[in-house]
């Protein structure tokens, strides 16, 4: 399949940038549509009624926007996700959790699946229910880590204070063969979390395998432009500021108001 159209990429704020940036490294001639939903993070403490109603409407904005790709770059929505929420005529459709799951459910001499996320994340046991239906075999502990998301949006990485935090989730968690990083913030901190755990412990978080995934379903179509559009329902400098450390470069937020159709 020709990647011809531009690839749709939508979180509830910036942290879905992380993935947006692996796509970019691995597929630099693709054009990247990104919609953060400033206005209503986070997404992790409302309704899935609530979520659902983002997911519809950004969908059909990004549609509009000639996308021929999404990519759903959250773990909330990624876990209300249905198809007759989404317009029809996108050529592929990604969410954050699938991807991970299958690459742990592929490892050998795995017992223990530890995932860490928000509450809403965690609470709803997605990944758990997902790798227990293809592997039953495998122990999943669950462990939200909400105050690891605005930590990592102020600014606190590979200091002190991060490695303070990490450790004391990560102690209560316990020993485990692989750990999934359940949010698109935590790529930003997967060094000093892996440094926690040590290396024998299998990370894996989301941006790279989707890039992957789009890599290997698509060709790159010799007539794609490459440009780059950033959209936020809301705008602050701050939100800018961050975007830019999520993303690896500096880019332009715009601010891009959807209402309901």
């Amino acid at each position: 399949m020709a990647l011809s159209k531009p690839i749709g990429v939508f979180d509830s704020g910036i942290g879905g940038l992380t993935i947006a940036s692996a796509i970019k490294r691995k597929l630099p001639q693709a054009s990247i549509i990104y919609f953060g939903d400033t206005a209503h993070l986070p997404y992790g403490d409302k309704s899935a009624t609530l979520i659902k109603g983002y997911i519809r409407n950004i969908s059909n904005f990004l549609f509009e926007q000639d996308c021929g790709h999404l990519v759903v770059a959250c773990n909330s929505a990624s876990s209300v996700l249905t198809n007759d929420l989404l317009p029809a005529g996108y050529q592929s459709v990604l969410n954050v959790i699938d991807p991970v799951v299958n690459r742990v459910v592929m490892e050998t001499g795995i017992q223990t699946v530890g995932v860490i996320g928000t509450r809403r994340t965690i609470n709803s046991h997605v990944y758990r229910n997902r790798i227990k239906k293809q592997s039953e075999s495998l122990l999943v502990k669950e462990l939200a880590t909400p105050l690891l998301a605005p930590m990592i949006e102020d600014g606190f990485v590979r200091n002190s204070i991060s490695r303070s935090v990490i450790h004391e989730y990560l102690k209560r968690l316990g020993p485990v063969d692989a750990l999934i990083l359940g949010c698109t913030h935590y790529p930003l901190i997967r060094t000093e979390i892996q440094e926690y755990i040590g290396n024998d412990v299998l990370l894996l978080d989301a941006p790279d395998l989707i890039a992957d995934q789009l890599v290997k379903e698509n060709d790159i179509s010799p007539n794609q432009s490459g440009t780059d559009h950033f959209y936020v329902s809301d705008f602050t400098e701050s939100f800018e500021q961050t975007a830019q450390s999520f993303f690896g470069a500096s880019i332009h937020l715009e601010q891009r108001s959807i209402h309901p159709k």
